[in-house]
Order: C-alpha cells, then structure tokens, then sequence
C-alpha cells in the first residue's frame, strides 16, 4: 500500500514537471524565446543627425556634433551599490540621484536606459575603461544640435526642446518618440519636417558579460534636409552687435524679392542652453523671464506705434488719391486746434507753409494733422491696409502678429465708442491705436523702393537644391509718379538741409528714410528709422527700432548708416 502511494505522489509530481515542460517549451515558447533572444541580442537606436543650416554665401550656421551618453541595463547590472559609486565617482554627480536612476530602471530591465547625458569626452573615455568592472553600463553615441552663432541668430534659428505630451499625440503618427527633439521656434519649428531626420538602429550580439559579438543587422539613420538662408551672417552679426545692450529689433531686406538679409532681436537667448541637461536652470531663466522676455522675436512679434514713419502712409494716400498734389500747402504755427484739444509740432515755433515733399522732409506734425484730416480716416486706413500694415506678412518663421491697423468701425466694435477727429490727428502721425511690427515697417518701406509691390518677406532660400515656395508681388496700385515724389522727400529728409535724418547721411551711398519718435506711456519713446539705398535704385531696406530709444533721428538713424555702409562693403548693395 505504502508503494503504491509513494509511486502515485511520484507519478503527479513527474506529471506535474511534465506538464511545466510542456507549458515553458510550447504553450510560453515565444515568450521565453523573447527574453532569451534580448539577453543574447542587444538593439541600439542610432539617431539621426538634423539637417544642417547654412547662410546665403554657404557658410555652417547650424551643425550636429557627437553627445556622449550613459545608459545601463538593469538586467546585466551585477552589483547596484559599485555601479553608483564608480559612475557617481567618475561623471562627478550626486550619487544619490544617480542611484535613484539606476533604480527606476528595473522597470524596463532589458532595454538600455539613459542616466547621465552629453558627458565630457574624457569622462566616456574612462567608463569605457573599467566597462568590465561595470557589467550592463553602456557609453553611446548620439548627435546634438550645435548652434556655431549662438545668440546674434536666436530668433532666426529658434531652438529645440524635447516633445511635450500634447505634440506626441498630434506628432506619434509620424514617427515621433517621447525622447525626440523636436523645433520649438524659428526655422527649427517651422522646417522640422524637414530638418528632421530618420532614424536607425543596430542589432548586436552580446556575451553574459555585455561585450560585443558580432553586428547582426544594422539599419543606417538618414539625416535630415539641409536649408539654406537668406540671412548673409556678417551682416546678421554687424547687426547684432550694434543693438546689443539695447530692447529692439533691426531687420534688412532685399526690396526686389522680400529676401530679408538679417534679422535681429533683442534681448536674445544661446539655443545651446536648450540642449544642454547641464544649462536646466539657465533654460528655466530664460522662459519665465517676464521683464526682458527673450525669448519674444520683436521683429515679427513684437507691436509698436510706428510715430512719424507713419506718414509715408498719409503722404501717399493724399497723392495717389488725387485729392492733393505737391503745389498745395498747409502752414505750421507749433500748433493745431482740433475741437478742445491743441495739438504740437515738434519744433515749438512751427515750420511755416509747408508742401507734401517739404512736410515729409521736416516731418512736421501740424502739416500732417491738417492732411489726415483733409483725407479722413477711412482714406488713411485704407492704404495703411494696402502697403501692408494690419496683417501677417507671412514670412516663413512661427509666431507673426498681425498688429492693427484701427477703423471707425474697429472702435465701435471693440471699444463701443465713437470715432473722434482728434484720432485722425493722431492717427496721421502714427500715434493712437496704430500698432505694427518692424517686419512689417521695412515691407511697408520696400514698397516704396520697388515701384509698388508688396512682397512676402522670407528667410529659407531652398531646401537642399529645392527653392522653397513664395506668393508673387502684390500690386499695391500706387502709381510711379506719386512714388518719385515721395522718394525724393525721403532723399531730402536725409540729405537736405534741416531733414530730419541728418544722422544717416553718408558720404559712400546716398540714403532716403524716414525717422520716428512713438510716445510710449510706460515710459521713453520708441526710436524708429526707416530708410533705403541708393536713392536712385534701392537695392537694401532697413529699418532700426529701439524701444524707448528716444528720438529715431539720433542713435537710429546712425545705426541705419553703418549698416547700409556695411551692405556695401559686403558687396550686398
């Protein structure tokens, strides 16, 4: 009896080992085979470079250069407490924290996870040494973005960051992982498609102490699309250098195509900061920075009263509509009434008559108060909206406001309040409601310089040997005789005795422009000058802006000088 039962037990627990066989080798055979073949065969992603930025002479603006990472797999981790202190001793961390990362890594055991990023090269070098006293820690290799001009290019480059939550959703579809980079301004935003590239991967296989084997299959990353500028970088840089310690924007432009040669907004930023783990707290300055903002483009985002420049708008409504011409005058006194309210030049004896060429000249406020009035608002609205104020210009960066180009109808809407003609006084003078960009002010000049077409600014020339898509010219309608007169009072505002541009007088290229001074209630005026060159047969537009500068016909005036001295220099004009 006794041999029976002892036999029986021996029978079920041999079936039962039978059975866990059967189940381990058959029903779970993909399973196990699964954590066998990643024990034996390690899969590392190789990333892909982005594509590379170059400016309009093909010099390097933008490159990738090689990042050295730490990652470990916990499974092949013998001993966690020596792999703390040798890394902590040698990447020269908290061990604390790094402890706490190899510890989060159990979650994933068999798949490499990254615990200190972008290490000196000699600190990989010697992980790389004692890699068999540190069995399942792995050195890799991955590209990052490596701004060559740091700052002087912030807001035209923009900069990347890692993919949030909300653009993984949007983005997952095509590729996108929770680790990737992806643009998150400027050019970097608005062509990642394009920079982007594709990535591959390595399938290697490893011995029981994590060593390479042998390379099983390899899928080679494709870097992405390179672009080229429009930007000419010595000139970005002569440009930046000139409004640095100031808040503003300088934008020059190509008046024949909307090509915009440099583009520069300050206070900027280093889009190296953004790729960095090392800068984390720098990065945190920068975007909760709520008195400089740096990281707001003002060239294209930022709003202003244009002051006096304005009158380029006024000037060439009154003529092209026919409703005045150059042998009309209106006098200057320092003064004007409008109803209860005395409205001043700024030349406190007055100017005397003045016709449209000589107003544009002196930039006398009571001629214009008097020609805005003459012409009325709808009138001054009208062909502030035709040369391309009120609207995008729909240059190829993200984050262009429209500004505001103010109506009768726009007041009663928004404000429900009557329109008053002491608000068309104001109005031709650029002050009120006005609000516009500086891209948009060297649009609204580079009519004037071209004959009447409205251009689309744009700072991508082609991607790789591809030209990048552009909208045609607008034809504003302003006829060519209106734009002659006008030109010649921005020539004379420049060069003549008394204008008020006497600052940007040159002696290598003969300039027009128009200068600007923008009350400001939050404190100085805003500094304008607009101007372009050579008189005769503008080739460059530029426009200066700085906020609470002052008076646009000193520090403005002087820097438009310099820069179109230095477009010719660089055999740009």
């Amino acid at each position: 009896m006794r041999i029976k039962v002892f036999a029986f037990i021996t029978l079920f627990f041999f079936g039962i080992l039978i059975f866990g066989l059967f189940y381990t080798q058959a029903v779970k055979y993909e399973y196990y085979k699964g954590l066998s073949e990643r024990n034996r065969i390690r899969v590392i992603p190789l990333e892909a470079p982005r594509g590379k930025i170059y400016d309009r002479s093909g010099r390097l603006l933008v490159s990738n250069r090689i990042a050295f990472d730490v990652e470990v797999i916990f499974q092949e981790i013998k001993d966690e407490n020596k792999t703390a202190d040798l890394l902590s001793e040698i990447l020269a961390v908290d061990r604390r924290g790094l402890e706490k990362k190899i510890d989060a890594a159990r979650k994933q055991p068999f798949a490499p996870v990254k615990i200190a990023e972008d290490i000196e090269k000699e600190k990989a070098i010697r992980v790389e040494e004692i890699s068999l006293d540190l069995p399942g820690v792995i050195v890799t290799t991955r590209p990052l973005r490596n701004y060559l001009y740091k700052n002087s290019l912030s807001h035209v480059t923009g900069y990347l960051g890692k993919i949030s939550e909300s653009e993984l959703a949007k983005y997952k579809v095509y590729g996108y992982r929770m680790r990737d980079f992806v643009g998150k301004d400027g050019i970097e935003r608005a062509f990642n498609d394009y920079l982007r590239g594709v990535d591959g991967g390595l399938q290697v296989e490893v011995d029981s102490r994590g060593r390479q084997l042998d390379i099983l299959a390899i899928k080679e990353a494709r870097q992405g699309r390179n672009l080229y500028l429009t930007i000419d970088i010595e000139l970005q840089e002569f440009c930046h250098e000139l409004l640095k310690e100031k808040t503003g924007a300088i934008v020059v432009m190509d008046p024949s195509t909307g090509a915009i040669l440099a583009l520069v907004s300050q206070p900027d930023f280093d889009p190296n900061a953004f790729v960095s783990p090392q800068r984390s707290k720098e990065v945190l300055r920068l975007l909760n920075d709520s008195g400089s903002f740096p990281m707001v483009n003002r060239a294209i985002s930022g709003t202003y009263p244009p002051g006096s420049v304005f009158k380029i708008a006024v000037f060439t409504a009154a003529l092209n509509t026919g409703k005045f011409n150059d042998a009309k005058t209106f006098s200057c006194a320092g003064s004007y009434r409008v109803g209860n309210r005395v409205f001043h030049c700024w030349k406190e004896d007055g100017h005397g008559a003045q016709n449209i060429r000589n107003g544009i000249k002196n930039s006398c406020n009571v001629f214009f108060y008097q020609l805005g009035l003459f012409l009325g608002v709808d009138e001054i609205s009208k062909y502030a909206f035709k040369m391309g104020l009120g609207r995008p210009t729909g240059i190829d960066l993200p984050g262009e406001v429209s500004g505001l180009v103010p109506t009768p109808s726009w007041k009663r809407k928004k404000l429900r309040q009557s329109w008053f003609k002491g608000e068309t006084a104001n109005y031709a003078i650029g002050q009120g409601y006005l609000l516009v960009t500086p891209l948009q002010i060297v649009r609204f000049l580079a009519v004037v310089a071209n004959g009447g077409n409205l251009l689309e600014p744009y700072v991508v020339d082609r991607i790789e040997d591809i030209k990048s898509r552009r909208a045609g010219a607008e034809d504003t309608g302003i006829r060519h005789e209106v734009l002659d007169v006008l030109k010649a009072g921005l020539g004379d505002a420049i060069n003549a005795a008394g204008g008020t541009g006497y600052y940007a007088r040159s002696k290598e290229v003969i300039i027009a422009g128009k200068t600007g001074t923008a009350q400001n209630p939050h404190g100085d005026s805003h500094a304008w000058f607009a101007g372009f060159a050579p008189l005769d047969d503008p080739r460059i537009c530029v426009v200066v802006f700085i906020e609470q500068g002052g008076k646009g016909g000193l520090a403005p005036a002087r820097s438009a000088k310099k820069i179109i001295e230095e477009t010719k220099r660089l055999e740009l004009l």
